[in-house]
């Protein structure tokens, strides 16, 4: 899939309680949407986020610096309102060109409805699509919902990795990571 095509991605779903969503690829424009979207995020939840999404600025410039080479971003709209975002990050020119990382962030209008499951699909599809043989997720302990939805997705737990993440408030949370092959190495045998 070229990059032409992700750019032209375009998609409406139906979620759990009837809203339609279209998922499309983020824009340059988008910036100030996203920050919103992520203003919305819960206290607990964005603690264990890799990066500080109350940054306006930073969360701005990823879309005004969007580069689906190295980070693919799926939005969810509704209206003229995103409410969800879902990236799949890549290694090109590396040794871990093969490997993607998964992550879903639901704003808070949109929780319980589905959604990230819907985009978590979409990703895999994506993923299989450009040639990606293993993906990963990194999903904070007791997160029960997002550790099942991967878990349904076909995602196994590998690992998980003690104090991995340090809040803003100086406390740490244990990660666990989620591994799912798209495609075994045994087949091209």
């Amino acid at each position: 899939m070229s990059e032409v095509q992700l750019d032209r991605f375009r998609k409406v779903v139906k979620t759990k309680d009837g809203s339609l969503v279209v998922l499309r690829p983020l824009a340059s424009e988008d910036g100030e949407k996203l920050a919103t979207m992520f203003a919305s995020v819960s206290e607990s939840d964005r603690r264990v986020l890799k990066h500080d999404v109350t940054n306006k600025e930073l969360v701005v410039s990823w879309a005004e610096n969007v580069d689906p080479e190295d980070v693919f971003s799926l939005v969810a709209q509704i209206d003229d309102e995103i409410v969800a975002d879902a990236t799949l990050h890549r290694n090109p020119g590396t040794s871990m060109a093969h490997v993607g990382e998964i992550r879903i962030v639901i704003g808070r209008r949109m929780r319980g409805k589905g959604l990230g499951m819907v985009m978590l699909e979409e990703l895999l599809a994506l993923a299989e699509k450009l040639g990606l043989e293993q993906l990963q997720a990194m999903v904070p302990v007791g997160s029960t919902i997002a550790q099942r939805a991967f878990e349904e997705a076909g995602f196994k737990q590998e690992a998980v990795f003690k104090d991995y993440f340090k809040a803003a408030d100086n406390r740490y949370y244990d990660v666990a990571v989620f591994f799912l092959v798209l495609k075994e190495r045994w087949e091209e045998f």
